[in-house]
């Protein structure tokens, strides 16, 4: 969910960049059209010099459109290529969450185990006792028979 949370939170301030570039690529052609107008001969000059200027504005239009294009692909490739590596990250995470999980619960079944074994150890040890105290009592008893 934080992963998540996140990716979204990055997705967003990207799209906020791109606005931002679309907003900065439409002053800078604004600028671009204003520098060409000023720069533009009068109309009186040569008929022939209207269609090269006209081929050239076409081809830094051309130029400038395909630009937020390419800016837009590049933008998207690399949120995508990030999205995947946090899905990896977030993916070997939950499997290594699984692991630690079962190594606890491991433990804790051995744990179980070695204190029911560690009881009935406690209760053959008392028992052991019993009988230790039992003998000595009826060993004492017999020497002071015998003696």
């Amino acid at each position: 969910a934080r992963a998540r949370a996140d990716l979204e939170r990055r997705a967003e301030a990207l799209r906020e960049e791109l606005a931002e570039l679309r907003r900065a690529h439409a002053e800078q052609l604004a600028q671009l059209g204003a520098a060409l107008r000023a720069a533009a001969p009068p109309a009186s000059g040569p008929p022939t010099a209207r269609p090269d200027l006209a081929a050239a504005l076409r081809e830094l239009r051309a130029q400038y459109e395909a630009l937020p294009a390419r800016n837009l692909q590049a933008a998207e490739d690399w949120y995508r290529a990030r999205c995947a590596s946090l899905h990896e990250r977030a993916a070997r995470s939950q499997e290594a969450v699984r692991a630690s999980r079962r190594e606890a619960g491991e433990c804790r079944r051995q744990l179980q185990a070695r204190v029911v074994e560690m009881e009935s150890l406690r209760g053959a040890h008392e028992s052991l006792e019993r009988q230790l105290q039992e003998l000595e009592e009826r060993h004492s008893a017999e020497a002071a028979g015998l003696q």
